[in-house]
């Protein structure tokens, strides 16, 4: 059976201020004072979130602040941001990750903000689901969040559970084994159907049980189809699944302690007992890695994340774990009061082909050799500070080679035109290139005996050169698929000098086609 929590955070606007790096005393004290955010609507300005204090005193959402103000002269304000609310609210639910791999931000309204959690199968981790709920609970309110939670096997009950239900319990949290008689006590607000509540509440209709004993077909003509529809994924007749924060990474190695690691060589030992773990995972399969994220879960809910990219797929877990521990001394990571969890995740992998190694010493470079050296660069330097040469998909001379970043920033830099990977069927142009290829074609002044015949004599640098003999041309057209609406063909000749010199220059423009005067340009020498 699916198993389902729901994690109600009904003053994440006012509490979660006291997360915010930098947020100010007042925001982020315990509720001792009035406080409320507010935004300006088309009526003036109305309170758009209360701390536990000022709920207390009779004020509500949505109330003039000039009439709050009368009420309670001390109360202090705030502008609202519903932006960073979404944002931090997408944030700790990235640090829920902890209790389970599926989970997802559940924004709504203030009052309805919350965290939905897929529990199935995790519970056992932790000692059974009872256990679950309240680490989730007590590491929430350890950070100053007011949190409520309900298990069930649909994500529509534990929704209505943990929002209407949990906070009349002296716990803070509910579970509902069963679909029926949690859901026939569920008040009508906990369906999810917004302001059809009051409706159904002014025709005597207050519970769930309710809405089940009447015949569907009235329910639909008086109240629409949403109600049934909400009605049967709570009931479990709708198969409803959540859309998780990030997708569940098949590979991954994951180490928990029943107490927390306080020294940085602890979490290095970790590091190689996951690292052996995870490359142990990625060898049937002839898989390498080529970017790893070491997710730390400190005690208090923080998460810390370290990721690292690869040149080459890699499987060789001391080299994945020396580049971690590089990577943990040079971050500066803040451990707190400890880390209980040490995760290694696979975020992207490759196919790594076997290779027959040599009975002798031949004394050539191992390629595997230079793809490491790379990585500990990338990790020591940084990755715009390393760059490999790599050949791009052209046939312009100046565009057909570059630079390409360091392995953390490769695919993303470059276009899918740009990669040093060239596909399958491209057909890389002809080798036979001077040594010495100009970054970028220098004009000259060149005379030949016909418009597109070889140069006879050119003017380079102030200098001239005649021609001796000349070879070509080599016709390159433009790249259409680029927006270059100036490219024009070039005819590209190697010519050699009296003097013995070797030059590659080209002519640009089909004389009579695309211009009546050809440019003429030097490309490289010899």
């Amino acid at each position: 059976m699916r198993r389902f929590m729901s994690l109600s955070l009904p003053r994440w606007p006012t509490d979660r201020l006291g997360l915010t790096p930098g947020a100010s005393q007042r925001a982020s004290a315990p509720d001792r004072k009035p406080f409320a955010l507010v935004h300006t609507t088309t009526g003036g300005e109305r309170l758009y979130a209360l701390n536990a204090t000022a709920a207390r005193a009779g004020l509500r959402r949505g109330q003039a602040v000039a009439d709050a103000k009368a009420l309670e002269p001390l109360m202090q304000t705030a502008p609202a941001r519903p932006d960073a609310d979404k944002r931090l609210l997408q944030a700790y639910a990235r640090a829920c990750g902890r209790w389970s791999p599926y989970v997802a931000p559940d924004p709504g309204a203030p009052g309805e903000d919350g965290i939905l959690l897929d529990i199935t199968g995790c519970a056992r981790l932790f000692g059974g689901e009872d256990k679950l709920i309240e680490a989730t609970l007590q590491a929430s309110r350890e950070r100053g969040l007011t949190a409520y939670a309900a298990t069930a096997p649909s994500i529509g009950l534990a929704w209505g559970l943990a929002r209407f239900k949990a906070r009349q319990s002296e716990t803070g949290w509910v579970r509902a084994d069963t679909l029926e008689t949690a859901l026939t006590d569920l008040p009508v607000e906990g369906l999810r159907i917004g302001e059809t509540a009051g409706q159904l509440r002014r025709f005597g209709l207050k519970q769930a049980g309710d809405l089940l004993a009447l015949p569907r077909a009235s329910l639909t003509r008086r109240f629409g189809t949403d109600l049934l529809t909400r009605l049967d994924q709570a009931a479990g007749r709708v198969e409803e699944s959540l859309n998780p924060l990030q997708p569940v990474m098949e590979y991954r190695a994951r180490l928990r302690f029943p107490e927390p690691l306080l020294l940085l060589d602890s979490l290095k030992q970790c590091v190689d007992e996951t690292a052996r773990g995870l490359c142990g995972q990625l060898e049937p399969r002839g898989l390498g890695l080529r970017r790893v994220e070491l997710n730390l879960y400190r005690i208090d809910g923080k998460l810390i994340l370290l990721g690292i990219g690869t040149a080459a797929p890699a499987r060789d877990p001391a080299h994945i774990a020396r580049l971690l521990h590089e990577k943990l001394d040079r971050a500066e990571i803040d451990i707190g009061f400890g880390i209980d969890v040490v995760e290694l995740r696979a975020r992207e992998t490759a196919p790594l082909g076997g290779r027959q190694a040599g009975l002798l010493h031949t004394g050539e470079p191992d390629p595997d050799d230079l793809d490491q050296l790379t990585d500990r660069l990338v990790v020591r330097l940084g990755d715009e500070q390393v760059r490999r040469a790599g050949r791009r998909e052209s046939h312009i001379p100046e565009r057909a080679a570059g630079w390409r970043p360091g392995p953390a920033l490769a695919g993303t830099a470059l276009s899918v035109r740009e990669t040093d990977q060239a596909p399958a069927d491209f057909t890389p142009p002809d080798p036979d290139r001077p040594l010495l290829i100009l970054a970028h074609p220098e004009p000259a002044q060149a005379v030949a005996e016909i418009p597109d015949g070889p140069p006879r004599s050119f003017i380079w640098r102030r200098v001239r050169h005649l021609v001796h003999r000349a070879e070509g041309p080599e016709r390159l057209a433009p790249e259409w698929w680029r927006d270059q609406l100036s490219a024009r063909t070039r005819d590209y000749f190697r010519v050699e000098t009296r003097e013995g010199r070797r030059f590659w220059l080209y002519r640009e423009g089909l004389f009579g086609l695309e211009t009546r005067t050809p440019n003429w340009f030097v490309h490289g020498a010899s």
